[in-house]
């Protein structure tokens, strides 16, 4: 059991439980609500060596450090991800896992879908000796194998690859049995990682970015299983992407930093359908990243130095590490406003740096292999490690940590609050937050409760004020028949009256102009004034607008007449009869159309 030297982390302690083994990458491991109830679970691939002849690996699912649920995988997987490919409520992520050319959607845990990355197209040489192969004399084959071998190796197939590398006395029935197969590249996924469609929710729906090893990079839109971008590395054939990093949103920009097996880093914009090379190191990548606050490019080589460049290739700073660095992961502090890089070396070291400085690290016995940070459980910052050995380690952050730019103020921190545990049980990932903070601010409002009161009331009345003007600002900016927000389907919203009264019939016809967006999760929202109309239903939910096809609703709405002469009051004056309609996105604050609808003057009810 490792217990961290720096006072900023908790080492959550299983007891006398058995503990888990894990054998994976840090692109194998991920955080989701698998299953909608609000509890983050972590999610990897173990992947076992065992079988000497061909290994394997299982999904696992853990709920904290215990093992719920696992099942094979197909072959051994690249990376893992969690996405939502929807807005549609309850929010279900999707697990993606790749594998060779492959893509496995998992949904609640079971198959959903499998994705399979295009083939490039074979070279006309190829194609010509494969026509030839099946009809000719076998004692012709060594001459056209021969052609097969002026080509560049890594332009074949893989079954003329594999062809290729047969004796002689098992090329026959090698081509005999795939003669009919297909005569084309697939690429192998060696690198995935997901891209935000929009930001303008907490789980929006995203993208998944996908690195094959023939120098392809795509966005694979998973609602409908489309490639929305394709793009190539570089020109050159032996530039074989191992390392991605995304940041941006499909919607508005987007940047892709890839790293390359010989040291090459390029980057690709939404804009562009090839590669610009930024750099060329000398010797193999171990890490990369793209920091999302200043858009520099963060790395660490096997030459032992932790760098940073800016996107034109500049060299901003460099760091010289003790040892070899194995991974890095980003944490993105929100509440302190800082992003931080975490570095993992030989020898169980993980350092963390706060652009060139060393603000904290701590020690575990073994080389840690694989690090993921996120929300787990009812905690936000949970910092998880699995070592070389297999072991898991949990770390939680403090919620009084602090990080200073030099690692002597840090030891210094740590010496003060030495007599603090940093032991925790496991049961805490299962609690919700408590804080001083809600103690303390509960007692000086309990000694001030009158001086407490006013302030409240004051602040109360300033809030309605804004939310009552941000209303009228956010009805007036949508007064239109089409929506107008790019990021989300246009939608027209039209309206037809029937009836003479005091009785009417409100008809809204709600159309999608688009042609492949569904627009779904719509809701729509009648307003009147109470003293000359009423209304049985207000609001109503509407189902997801498929492109082309109307959706037509209806609602009651009735006159108030005066008891006593059955006829409309006096205060009603063409002016004010009107009721407003409101077209609302689940989750948004401003409408997507808000449109005033004139009602006819209502007969007498006599």
């Amino acid at each position: 059991m490792a217990t961290a030297s720096a006072s900023n982390w908790l080492h959550v302690d299983i007891g006398d439980e058995t503990p888990q083994l894990l054998s994976t990458l840090s692109s194998c491991m991920t955080l989701s609500d698998v299953q909608c109830d609000g509890y983050v679970r972590l999610l990897a691939a173990d992947i076992s060596f065992e079988d000497e002849e061909e290994p394997s690996a299982k999904l696992k699912v853990f709920r904290g450090l215990k093992l719920k649920k696992e099942q094979s995988l197909p072959g051994i997987p690249t990376a893992i991800e969690s996405l939502y490919i929807d807005e549609t409520e309850p929010k279900t992520p999707v697990i993606a896992v790749a594998i060779a050319e492959s893509v496995l959607f998992y949904r609640h845990l079971k198959p959903y879908f499998k994705y399979t990355v295009p083939a490039l197209d074979a070279e006309e040489l190829e194609l010509e000796v494969w026509r030839k192969l099946p009809v000719m004399q076998s004692e012709t084959h060594d001459g056209l194998l021969q052609l097969l071998k002026d080509v560049d190796h890594a332009k074949l197939s893989r079954k003329t690859q594999r062809l290729l590398q047969l004796p002689v006395e098992e090329r026959e029935s090698f081509i005999n049995i795939h003669k009919d197969s297909p005569v084309g590249r697939v690429g192998i996924i060696v690198a995935m990682c997901c891209l935000k469609r929009v930001s303008s929710s907490a789980n929006p729906p995203s993208h998944l970015v996908l690195a094959t090893d023939t120098g392809r990079v795509f966005v694979l839109e998973p609602q409908g299983f489309n490639l929305v971008y394709q793009a190539k590395t570089c020109s050159y054939e032996t530039a074989v992407p191992s390392l991605i990093s995304v940041h941006g949103t499909y919607e508005t920009d987007f940047c892709i930093v890839v790293g390359t097996r010989n040291g090459g880093v390029y980057l690709l914009r939404k804009s562009n359908s090839e590669g610009q090379e930024i750099l060329k190191m000398s010797t193999s990548l171990t890490g990369l990243l793209l920091l999302p606050v200043d858009q520099t490019i963060v790395m660490t080589t096997m030459e032992q130095r932790y760098l940073c460049y800016s996107k034109r290739g500049k060299l901003l700073y460099q760091v010289q590490l003790e040892a070899q660095p194995v991974c890095i992961l980003p944490l993105m502090l929100s509440h302190l406003g800082i992003t931080l890089v975490a570095v993992a070396l030989q020898g169980g070291t993980v350092k963390f740096f706060l652009q060139r400085f060393l603000v904290d690290e701590f020690v575990v016995p073994q080389t840690v292999a694989a690090m993921l940070y996120g929300r787990m459980g009812m905690e936000d910052h949970v910092l998880t490690l699995t070592t070389q050995t297999g072991e898991v380690i949990m770390k939680i952050l403090r919620r009084i940590t602090r990080f200073e730019n030099d690692i002597e103020a840090a030891t210094l921190a740590s010496k003060v609050s030495a007599s603090s545990h940093r032991i925790v049980d496991a049961s805490i990932l299962d609690k919700p937050k408590k804080s001083s903070i809600f103690v303390e601010q509960a007692s000086r409002e309990k000694q001030h409760a009158k001086a407490s009161y006013g302030s409240f009331q004051v602040e109360l009345w300033r809030l309605r004020h804004t939310a009552a003007r941000a209303t009228i600002d956010a009805i007036n900016s949508s007064e239109s028949t089409i929506s107008g927000d790019l990021t989300h389907a246009p939608v027209k919203l039209s309206a037809e009256v029937c009836g003479s009264g005091p009785a009417f019939r409100l008809y809204l016809t709600v159309q999608n102009l688009s042609t492949f967006k569904m627009a779904s999760n719509l809701v729509v929202l009648l307003h009147a004034d109470r003293r000359h109309y009423t209304m049985q239903q207000s609001v109503a939910r509407l189902p997801s607008v498929l492109p082309g096809i109307p959706l037509r609703v209806d609602f009651e709405v009735v006159s108030v007449l005066d008891s006593l002469d059955k006829l409309p009051p006096a205060s009603l004056t063409p002016d004010n009869s009107q009721i407003r309609v409101m077209l609302l996105k689940t989750g948004q604050s401003k409408p997507l159309i808000a449109a005033a609808v004139a009602m006819p003057q209502s007969e007498a009810a006599f």
